[in-house]
């Protein structure tokens, strides 16, 4: 099948899911470099993405899911330049880091399935980032603070049982700033 694919040099956008799906799959996008739209389901343990130089740096959308992400994706993630929307389920590390620099185009994050016991958050981080859904969000007692410097964040969806508190103080100033919470 990655024979097949290195001759589809010019494919725009690649939808695939199979199961149990094989993280060299990956490998595949070095010979893709004009896709924007990426959809990949049903990896069982993905331990490890590729750096953010095998991906291409024209990707807008980015759909990513496994039964278990074991190291966090983001200081991978964040390097694509031109990513817009990213959906991420099944990450179970103990943190999960965003940089300063980091997704500088991001408008949408959707992370489900997810567990973590620290979410890092660096001033500078996600400029544009104006919708944030969190789904299965497994042992997260409150919102990191640093989405307090997410300057563009408009709407906050928790879609699931959590253990958050209606009070939590980040959770009521992002209120206050006219950021729309649905828990």
């Amino acid at each position: 099948m990655v024979k097949i694919f290195r001759k589809m040099r010019q494919l725009t956008t690649l939808f695939l899911v199979m199961k149990p799906m094989h993280a060299k799959i990956m490998n595949i996008f070095a010979y893709m470099p004009h896709l924007v739209d990426i959809h990949l389901a049903s990896f069982g343990v993905l331990d490890k993405l590729p750096e953010s130089n095998h991906f291409p740096q024209s990707l807008r959308h980015l759909y990513l899911e496994a039964d278990v992400i074991e190291i966090d994706p983001m200081p991978i993630l964040e390097k694509l330049p031109c990513l817009v929307v990213l959906e991420l389920s099944g990450y179970k590390g103990r943190t999960m880091s965003f940089s300063a620099q980091g997704f500088p185009r991001l408008q949408e994050l959707k992370l489900d399935i997810f567990s973590i016991e620290e979410w890092r958050m660096e001033v500078g981080t996600m400029p544009k980032l104006s919708h944030l859904t969190l789904w299965l969000c497994k042992e997260m007692w409150k919102f990191p603070s640093g989405l307090l410097h997410l300057p563009s964040l408009k709407n906050l969806k928790l879609m699931s049982k959590s253990l958050i508190s209606g009070d939590d103080s980040t959770l009521k100033e992002l209120e206050r700033r006219g950021c729309k919470v649905e828990l």
